[in-house]
């Protein structure tokens, strides 16, 4: 039994070199995937409102059990979940509600009703109570919906097949950075500053995001207004 235990290290690396050699064969680098031109000027357009609503989502479901015992003191812990569920339930009645809408008028409508939303929060913050909170989480929820209804149905529109997967995995990559990083920013200036200091930065800077959105998708549809009207048959 020695002996066998003790000449196992001199078989294994001729046993596992056909294993390796196979391996070699198979594994094949992986280049970098570049977003194709045509999408390029759409995510401009639209990545701005992209950012804010999925911020604003970050906010609700890092900090929204938070903003409700701050909110109203009294209430029962099961109600600090209510206001993911609310942002979500909001979400996915909108992306149905929106199937068949245009994809700018539905993303320019998603952002703005960043701002109310926003605003509806602060409200809460400022004496309005927890009806406040809850009807900006669901003004978020018709954002985040909306936005990212047109937002995809944007992107996609003038996309060959095999375009589509870089473009979709680059406006995934740009949703959940903008969801962690800025709820990880105001877990961070909550421990310095406070939960009220850090919830009013991040629902001006939603807005401010939303606006600058709203600005750009109005830009270019008057951009392109032109050219259509143009191409019409006389």
């Amino acid at each position: 039994m020695p002996s066998a235990i003790s000449g196992a290290p001199a078989h294994c690396p001729y046993a596992a070199a056909p294993i390796r050699k196979a391996t070699a064969h198979r594994a094949a680098p992986l280049g970098p995937l570049v977003l194709p031109p045509s999408a390029r000027g759409a995510l401009l357009t639209v990545g701005t409102g992209v950012v804010a609503v999925w911020a604003l989502g970050g906010l609700y479901s890092s900090l929204g059990p938070a903003l409700v015992r701050l909110v109203a003191p009294g209430t029962p812990p099961p109600a600090g979940g209510m206001v993911f569920f609310t942002v979500g339930a909001a979400a996915a009645l909108t992306v149905w509600t929106l199937r068949r809408t245009a994809p700018g008028a539905a993303a320019t409508g998603g952002c703005l009703a960043v701002i109310p939303s926003a605003a509806l929060s602060l409200a809460a913050l400022h004496g309005a109570g927890p009806l406040a909170l809850f009807g900006g989480a669901a003004l978020a929820g018709v954002a985040f919906g909306a936005v990212s209804q047109g937002a995809l149905r944007l992107l996609l529109a003038s996309l060959d097949e095999r375009d589509r997967a870089t473009t979709v995995a680059a406006y995934y990559v740009l949703s959940y950075l903008s969801m962690s990083l800025p709820a990880i920013a105001a877990g961070a200036a909550t421990q310095h500053y406070g939960l009220r200091t850090a919830c009013h930065a991040y629902a001006i800077g939603a807005a401010v995001l939303a606006a600058a959105a709203v600005a750009a998708l109005t830009a270019t549809r008057r951009r392109n207004a032109p050219r259509t009207t143009n191409a019409l048959p006389r």
